[in-house]
C-alpha cells in the first residue's frame, strides 16, 4: 500500500520485512496487499500445506492463489498474542494442483498478520525442522537411499534452499550420498546445503559441511 520497507530489514523494496530470531518476516500488512512467487510443483493434487504466522490481532486471514485461482478458501488465523509469537496453520489445499512451474500467490485478507514461511507437500521431518532457518516454499525431500534418488546416469540440477537453480552435476547411475558430495565439490559448490533434483522432479538435500 506504500512504497517503503516499514520493517528496514533485509532489502531496500516496497516490501515491508521485520526480524524474526535469526531470520525474517513479511510483516506490516494490510488488507489487500498480496506477494507472488514463482514455485514448481512437485506432486500434483490436493497438498497438505503449512504456513508460519504471528499477529497481535485477535483475528487475521489470508488466502493462497495458483495462477490466479484460489486454493484455498479464506484461511482464519487466530491470534497469537504478539507480533513476535509465530504459531502454525496447517490445512489442505482445495484444488488439485498440478505439475510444472506456477506463480503462487499469498493474497492479505485483513490487517496486520506476520509471514514467516509456508511449506507445501508430504516430508521427512516437519516444515520447521527441514526450513533450516531460510524463508519459501520448501521442496518434498526425496525418502530412502541417494542410490534410489539417483538411478540413473546423467545430469542432476542444483539449487540452494530459496530454490534458486546454481548449476548440475553429473552422476553415474546408484550414486551414494558420497558420491553425490563428491560430485558437488568437483563442481565447484562450497560448504552448504543443497537441494538436488533428478529428472523425475524428485529432490534429495545434501549438506557439504559434513
Amino acid at each position: 500500500m506504500d512504497t517503503k520497507n516499514q520493517g528496514g530489514e533485509y532489502r531496500e523494496d516496497r516490501v515491508d520485512i521485520v526480524k524474526n530470531g535469526d531470520g525474517f518476516a513479511v510483516g506490516y500488512t494490510q488488507k489487500g496487499e498480496w506477494l507472488e512467487y514463482t514455485v514448481n510443483v512437485q506432486a500434483g493434487g490436493k497438498l497438505p500445506f503449512e504456513l508460519s504466522y504471528a499477529s497481535g490481532m485477535d483475528n487475521t486471514s489470508v488466502q493462497l492463489f495458483m495462477d490466479d485461482e484460489p486454493i484455498t478458501d479464506t484461511l482464519a488465523l487466530a491470534g497469537t498474542g504478539e507480533f513476535d509469537t509465530y504459531e502454525t496453520f496447517k490445512g489442505t489445499t482445495t484444488k488439485e494442483l498440478t505439475t510444472g512451474e506456477h506463480v503462487l500467490k499469498v493474497l492479505v485478507t485483513s490487517d496486520y498478520v506476520n509471514l514467516d514461511w509456508i511449506a507445501f507437500g508430504e516430508s521427512e521431518g516437519s516444515a520447521e525442522d527441514i526450513r533450516n532457518g531460510t524463508t519459501g516454499i520448501v521442496p518434498k525431500i526425496a525418502a530412502g537411499a541417494a542410490g534410489a534418488f539417483a538411478s540413473v546416469a546423467g545430469t542432476y540440477r542444483v539449487f540452494d534452499l530459496m530454490g534458486s537453480e546454481l548449476g548440475n552435476i553429473r552422476l553415474d547411475a546408484g550414486a551414494t550420498l558420497s558420491d553425490l558430495k563428491a560430485g558437488l565439490k568437483a563442481a565447484g559448490f562450497n560448504r552448504g546445503v543443497y537441494v538436488i533434483r533428478n529428472a523425475s522432479r524428485q529432490t534429495f538435500r545434501v549438506d557439504l559441511g559434513r
